[in-house]
């Protein structure tokens, strides 16, 4: 194979084609096998072993991949890790999957359209342990596992030889990045540290799983770096152009469009923060996006370069209170060290990096469903038998979303052994047991609350209209809902208009989100999975699940129209918090946010006008401090002007780098549907 001596020109100068990797790869014919023999050897294999255990199974096709599949060189990049996988690894775990499905859930029982969602989420939501990885190398991962008998060890050892033979094979593609070395011993600099931990991502996500913490980035990357400085091997300089072609690469895989990879900072700063920070300002990027944890401890330098990135329109941010995400930790069964070690996994859920296995989205919860149902079924007396009958309906519909996530998680090791994934992980490798065997110290699964102003608006509602001021009965307001509101635009209007809404400070409202999340708090945390550990509450909702739960909901009380999302997170329902951000605030610090273990967030919308200059940095920075010391949990932002969303809309062509943060990640706002960036337009017009 013809050997590559280019070394990458400035960033700037390649940053399109680097935004543009992933979409035609070169890769060199004689590298590797076509996706017909790769299937016919692992076809081959299969047939002489028809007794093996899956995760080996598993572990020998991603062996095959990393030996014989094409791979790509990358001239110009300091980074290299595309192999031509053909996504076997996601058909098999598919075959699989559907083979226990159909086998476990033949006789499942009819659910409630829209009252959750429940499922294996096998295949999302991990944190590698990359202090592991780092500290070992391959190799001596590799080593340690072939030390052993049992099948996770020989899965262990499969896979890791699988990454020392892809190293080399690179290394003779392109031996000026010295690839060789590393499946030979640990990274001893920056970039080798990079190199190692974008492979090992790349891999891992080809096996079928995907990657949703790259860890605590400037803690676990600052001392290659100050090496690197102290031996004249990167400037601070330097050190940034390579940080732009190692986060490229995750924009490039999606092109800012799913998800976003997370990167966690502080909650005290090093050399290596703020060179992230300044460096992550510079590129103006939707894809990867930061998490900061911050104490009071965390320098006011810190805070004004996080609210400069906001402030200039950088909004893949979202800031998390230290202190009080320890302490949550802590009551929920970590141990105080393992406590200071959390990343957040995904968008808002807190995970002890390299010990947890935190299925944060395991299910999904409709909390206004439950008021749907109450309608449909029952006429209670007054207010307390209502509520507590929606109440009594939520309790079942969480009873049987726990029981059906239980059956899933049974299923794992049959269908999604991750042997690449679990061989770094200490306690994994002491008890011989994969992750998805409840290999990791704790293993968890999330159970995420959606549609919290829905459901208190709608019960607020209710409570005035229908028991206090009798403008109507519930079958009237039955009927109301049937015909989605159609016919009934007055009715509709005095519940918007004429009824306290959540979010604007006023306790008689927001005692109604006390009892709510109260009871979750108590009925979910600590109830046990059925991977030797417990469900954790979160009150957040992704936008795909907010959709997907909307569409099976009706009309509500509070104005929504059958088949639109659920709001989001804990904020108000677009347009109804009428008072500001400090009642905002005030209303959601009310709730005892502790009691979420998976995470919860509160979205903040705001005027550029509100956030210019030195004085705009201080609101911002006022706006977190105080959250934070009222309670307040994880906060995020979008800062923009209706008129000019309504521009891009009309003329996207001159609106690029616009970006709207849409739940726990950013996209451009040129790439949402016109439906989407209408529910962007009116929320913008209460900031």
């Amino acid at each position: 194979m013809e050997k590559s001596s280019h070394m990458p020109k400035p960033f700037d100068t390649v940053r399109h084609k680097l935004e543009q990797q992933y979409q035609n790869i070169a890769f060199l014919p004689e590298s590797g096998l076509t996706q017909k023999k790769l299937t016919a050897e692992f076809e081959r294999h299969c047939a002489a072993n028809p007794d093996e255990a899956r995760i080996v199974t598993k572990a020998w096709l991603l062996n095959l991949l990393c030996r014989r599949a094409r791979i790509a060189p990358e001239p110009d990049d300091y980074f290299v890790g595309k192999i031509e996988h053909h996504n076997l690894l996601p058909q098999l775990r598919g075959q699989w999957w559907i083979e226990k499905r159909d086998e476990t859930f033949h006789n499942e029982p009819p659910e409630i359209p829209g009252a959750f969602i429940a499922q294996l989420d096998c295949a999302s939501h991990i944190c590698p342990d990359w202090n592991s990885l780092l500290k070992n190398g391959v190799k001596g991962i590799r080593d340690r596992a072939a030390q052993r008998s049992g099948d996770y060890y020989q899965a262990v050892v499969l896979a890791f030889d699988g990454v020392i033979s892809l190293l080399r094979r690179f290394d003779e593609v392109q031996p000026e990045l010295g690839l060789a070395a590393l499946a030979e011993r640990p990274p001893q600099t920056l970039r080798e540290a990079l190199q190692l931990a974008y492979l090992y991502h790349e891999l891992i996500e080809l096996d079928g799983i995907a990657v949703r913490s790259m860890g605590r980035f400037d803690h676990i990357y600052n001392d290659y770096y100050l090496n690197d400085l102290r031996n004249g091997t990167l400037t601070r300089d330097s050190a940034g152009e390579l940080l732009k072609y190692f986060w490229i690469k995750f924009f490039a895989k999606t092109m800012g469009k799913l998800y976003g990879k997370p990167f966690t900072f502080g909650p005290d700063a090093n050399e290596l923060t703020y060179t992230a920070f300044e460096t992550y300002h510079e590129m103006r990027i939707v894809d990867p996006k930061f998490h900061l944890r911050v104490s009071p401890r965390t320098p006011e330098k810190l805070m004004k370069l996080a609210a400069k990135c906001i402030q200039d329109g950088c909004t893949g941010i979202v800031l998390v209170n230290n202190d009080a995400q320890v302490k949550m930790l802590e009551q929920n069964g970590k141990r105080s060290e393992d406590a200071e070690n959390y990343i957040l996994i995904g968008c808002y859920e807190p995970a002890v990096m390299g010990k947890e296995l935190n299925c944060s989205g395991a299910g999904s919860l409709n909390l206004a469903k439950p008021l749907e149902q109450v309608i449909q079924s029952e006429t209670c007396p007054d207010f307390d038998h209502f509520f507590a009958a929606y109440l009594d309906t939520l309790d079942k519909n969480l009873t049987a979303q726990m029981d059906k996530i239980r059956r899933w998680e049974k299923l794992w090791p049959e269908i999604n052994p991750a042997p690449l994934f679990s061989g770094p992980i200490d306690s994994c490798f002491e008890r011989g047991l994969d992750a998805s065997e409840a290999g990791a110290e704790y293993n968890t699964s999330g159970i995420c609350c959606v549609g919290l102003a829905d459901a208190v608006d709608s019960l607020a509602i209710i409570r005035q209209l229908v028991y206090q001021k009798r403008y109507c009965t519930i079958p009237e307001l039955r009927a109301a809902l049937a015909a989605n509101w159609q016919g009934y635009e007055g009715l509709r209007q005095d519940a918007i208009c004429h009824v306290p809404k959540w979010g604007n400070n006023d306790d008689t409202v927001d005692q109604l989100a006390i009892k709510i999340t109260d009871f979750l708090g108590r009925r979910i945390n600590h109830e046990p999975n059925a991977r030797g550990g417990v469900f954790q509450a979160a009150l957040y909702g992704i936008t795909v699940a907010a959709r997907e739960l909307g569409i099976d909901t009706g009309a509500l009380p509070n104005g929504h129209r059958a088949g639109e999302p659920l709001t989001l997170n804990t904020g108000a329902t677009p347009g109804r918090d009428k008072n500001g951000v400090t009642s905002l605030i005030n209303s959601v610090t009310k709730i005892n946010l502790m009691q979420f273990p998976n995470g919860t967030v509160l979205d903040i919308m705001l005027h550029p006008s509100a956030t210019r200059g030195d004085e705009g940095l201080n609101t911002i920075v006022a706006i977190i401090r105080s959250h934070f010391a009222q309670g307040g949990m994880a906060i995020q932002f979008n800062i923009f002007d209706r008129m000019i969303l309504r521009d891009a809309k009309a003329h996207p062509e001159k609106y690029a780098n616009l970006q709207v943060r849409v739940c726990g990640w950013n996209v451009r706002f040129i790439d949402l549907a016109p439906d989407e960036q209408d529910i962007f337009i009116t929320k913008s017009e209460t900031a």
